[in-house]
């Protein structure tokens, strides 16, 4: 069935807006492979691996040539069953691929293709790569891949791109004492001389080349059965307790899924394993059937894990668990629709987190989440859900809270409007139609539509096709409410009207009856209410609401009677609301005012995050004295609820609230608070266990952040001997938080030493930069070369502008525009139009709306 029409006009005119000429990068068509037969042999004290592939593949029609993605490998024989002569090869670097130029035709038909290669074995998070560790006093080291999105190539010559499925079978000759791991379980392992032993994995299912993995290291598995499949976590050697959570958490999510997808799991085993390392860009990799994570997003430690890092866990577990299905079983087509894999992963891990932990209230938090997606997408560089990508560079750059947070909250807005048993039989429907193959978005709206009694296509589509957010302007009417759609935007470069077809619930003050309707633009509509209304009832729209005054006072009058997502809600669009000019700012201020210990631990959190960001947005301004002095009675008067030390039975909702308080009260120079963190690091340095891992964390930040030289010292003294890998980093990204520069460029000097981990040492740097933007920025174009030998070569692109992007400068637009214009490539310099916009963003409301809020609170405290 051909795209409806209005799809296929959406898409051409993106395509068009981004450049006329453009087309995609991808491979030829020709060749199709089914099969590939993989054998590696690594040499991790080198840093090296040789390899070989069979490939099993069809030959459409006659040709001399064959092109596949490869690069950092190195050919050393190739041969093609048929042809009587080698290839000529030829590389190309700028598109990674090699191409085999034959003096003959190649025949139509079935061929293999055979390969003998070398590679590299990298030291990010990049095709096949090493991360080194302490064990005691010994120095080990483990290897990973990491494919997705285009990497791959840099471990086979293979077709890699989403749509070329095929099988894979794995061989590996590795040391004998240590676990290799692979998608599938091993067929056969046999011992070989020179304490060698070579590892074949049962061939996979029909998948895309970057779900591929392999795995290798002194490791420990901790395993059960569930429903039939061998679930595992996969640790270093000595670390099987801080398994036993994720363990746990994956035994109850499998069987939750396999009923809501109504498919049961395709393989025989699901291996979630845990790299002790980091990245910039990412935490988790779904392969199938061995999920990759790095250490700080799999295991927990009592010792130094939180609260909040236990429900992390719980959360990422369930996010690569449903790209089992959503992605792997069924893969997006191309890179332009990958928010199918990560907008559906964002939004399943929520219903499945809520559904064994509803204490939790994680729908509530995802507010938060889609605050900052609403924040980019009001901006200039903001993107369509479903955008046009043209190549792997800029496929990069697609993994962002657009395609992620902006994702989730689009569907959940559609299950709600369709109902959730409706939405729940498209996805069956959509997963049976496409398993094993590849799909686009307008396949699972189809799959929708076909069970909903109110179709989707037309709502998805404006809210996946265009760019930007909502806005419903409610004022008063004659008649009750009145309801007109427009568009919320925080600079010029979005005010472009557009029309959206928008979901909207409403509840009137003092009912319980919900008002449903559809607003556009064209379309107003009327809610009957004398004394007001809540727009976006149970916040599950994705949109912001802009009330007239007699609206908003009646709200805010009304304030604690809400339910706590819909305070949550007009705290969230007041503030953006009064951020971008739309109505003053002390509106929000005079609705935070207005929560107090009694509101629900999410709403206390989200007042406590917006204090801590305006006070580090009036940084350097005159002004935020007079801001603390609001701030900081209202959130001592929250803090005096929970207190430093937990209650015996108090709620695990309480520890975040404790440390989201404590957080803004050192942001906001608190002195009894800082006063008494350092007493406590003091007993803590004395003896370690007088402080629980939530507290720890807490008093280390707090410390930290207001370190003299001594206190830095002592951080980084346990940094350098700490054995834990989890702690260890934690301790060198705080030597960077600082508010000091002269210790903060300490913390950079520790970082070019090569002191910490090559993984760890640009985390340094990204730390630094919350408090110190500039100077980080100094920093990259000082050692541009030396950085990037430290970032994943595809994702170098994104660092510098995230840097950049936490500066109010406005001069720093100028440096940044430089800096892409001379090392990021044109497809790939989204990232620094997104760190331009919040630049100038944050620059306009520093010169505007924080003075005149300023004055407000000078007013109000006199």
């Amino acid at each position: 069935m051909k795209s409806p029409a209005i799809f296929l006009a959406a898409l051409a005119a993106l395509t068009c807006a981004q450049s006329k000429a453009a087309t995609r990068v991808v491979l030829p068509t020709n060749a199709v492979p089914l099969h590939y037969d993989v054998s590696i042999v690594p040499d991790a004290a080198r840093l090296t691996f040789a390899g070989s592939v069979k490939i099993d593949l069809v030959v459409k029609k006659p040709s001399r040539s064959i092109v596949l993605n490869a690069t950092d490998l190195v050919f050393d024989r190739v041969s093609l069953s048929g042809a009587t002569t080698s290839p000529a090869i030829s590389y190309d670097s700028k598109e990674e691929t090699a191409t085999l130029a034959f003096p003959a035709d190649i025949s139509a038909g079935r061929h293999t293709l055979t390969i003998a290669y070398r590679g590299k074995i990298f030291q990010q998070a990049a095709g096949l790569f090493a991360l080194d560790y302490s064990a005691g006093k010994a120095e080990k080291r483990a290897l990973f891949t990491q494919f997705e999105n285009s990497d791959a190539r840099r471990f086979l010559p293979c077709w890699d791109e989403p749509d070329r499925k095929a099988t894979f079978t794995l061989t590996a000759t590795v040391p004998k004492d240590e676990m290799a791991i692979s998608n599938t379980p091993i067929a056969a392992s046999e011992s070989l001389a020179g304490g060698l032993k070579r590892v074949t994995f049962k061939t996979s299912p029909k998948m895309s080349s970057y779900l591929l993995f392999f795995g290798l290291g002194d490791f420990e598995r901790v395993s059960r059965q569930v429903n039939g499949v061998d679930v595992g976590v996969v640790v270093k050697r000595g670390d099987g307790p801080k398994a036993a959570y994720a363990l746990e958490a994956a035994s109850q999510i499998l069987p939750y899924y396999e009923d809501y997808f109504g498919v049961k799991y395709p393989l025989p085993k699901l291996d979630l394993i845990a790299g002790p390392g980091a990245s910039q860009f990412f935490s988790a990799m779904e392969n199938w059937g061995a999920i990759f994570y790095f250490e700080r997003a799999l295991e927990i430690d009592p010792k130094i894990s939180t609260e909040e890092d236990r429900r992390s866990v719980y959360l990422v577990i369930a996010h690569e668990m449903a790209h089992q299905w959503f992605g792997d079983l069924v893969t997006m087509d191309w890179w332009d629709d990958l928010w199918l894999n990560e907008g559906f992963a964002s939004w399943i891990e929520l219903k499945a987190t809520d559904r064994f932990h509803p204490e939790w209230k994680v729908w509530l938090d995802s507010l938060g989440s889609k605050e900052r997606a609403m924040d980019v997408d009001a901006r200039a560089g903001t993107h369509p859900i479903v955008t046009p990508i043209m190549d792997v560079l800029q496929a990069n750059q697609a993994f962002d809270t657009i395609t992620y947070s902006k994702g989730q909250a689009v569907i959940r807005m559609l299950e709600n409007y369709v109902g959730a048993d409706v939405w729940r039989a498209g996805v069956r429907r959509y997963i049976r139609a496409h398993a094993y193959a590849n799909a686009v978005t307008d396949d699972l709206w189809r799959a929708v539509d076909a069970v909903s009694p109110r179709p989707i296509t037309r709502i998805a589509h404006d809210f996946t096709l265009q760019p930007g957010v909502p806005l419903i302007r409610a004022a008063r009417a004659q008649d009750g409410v009145r309801l007109v759609q427009d568009r919320f935007a925080m600079d010029q470069s979005a005010r472009r009207p557009l029309v959206w077809r928008v979901p909207v619930l409403a509840r009137p003050l003092g009912a319980q009856a919900i008002w449903r309707g559809v607003v556009s633009r064209g379309a107003p509509a009327t809610v009957a209410s004398k004394d007001g209304v809540v727009v976006n009832a149970g916040q599950g729209g994705y949109f912001r609401t802009l009330y007239d005054p007699t609206l908003l006072a009646a709200l805010a009058k009304n304030f604690r009677e809400l339910s706590a997502a819909d305070e949550l809600g007009l705290l969230n669009d007041v503030g953006a609301l009064g951020y971008s000019g739309y109505e003053p700012l002390e509106d929000f201020l005079s609705l935070a005012g207005e929560v107090g210990p009694s509101a629900e631990p999410q709403v206390q959190i989200a007042v406590a995050e917006k204090l801590e960001a305006l006070d580090n947005l009036y940084r350097g301004l005159p002004e935020r004295a007079t801001f603390r002095q609001f701030a900081l009675p209202l959130l001592n008067r929250l803090f005096a609820q929970v207190g430093w030390n937990a209650r015996p039975g108090e709620s695990s909702n309480v520890a975040p609230v404790r440390a989201a308080l404590l957080s803004a009260l050192s942001q906001c120079d608190d002195p009894a608070t800082i006063a008494e963190a350092r007493r406590r690091f003091a007993a803590y340095v004395a003896e370690p266990s007088s402080l629980s891992g939530d507290a720890r964390s807490s008093v280390l930040k707090i410390v930290a952040r207001h370190a003299d030289e001594a206190a830095w010292e002592e951080l980084h003294k346990q940094a350098r001997t700490e054995t834990n890998t989890l702690a260890k980093r934690q301790l060198y990204d705080l030597l960077g938080s600082t508010e000091d520069e002269s210790l903060a460029r300490r913390a950079l000097a520790v970082a070019l030493a090569g002191e910490p981990t090559i993984t760890t040492r640009p985390s340094i740097v990204a730390v630094v930069a919350r408090e110190h933007p500039e100077l980080a920025f100094d920093f990259i174009e000082a050692h541009l070369d030396l950085l990037d030998s430290w970032l994943e070569a595809d994702s170098r692109s994104q660092f510098a502008p995230r840097i950049a992007g936490q500066s109010f400068d406005p001069k720093m637009i100028a440096r940044l525009k430089a800096f892409a214009e001379a090392h990021i490539p044109a497809t790939a310099r989204n990232a620094a139009k997104k760190a331009e916009s919040a630049i100038a963003f944050h620059a306009k409301a520093r010169a505007g709306q924080l003075p005149a809020a300023a004055r407000w609170i000078a007013r109000r405290h006199a």
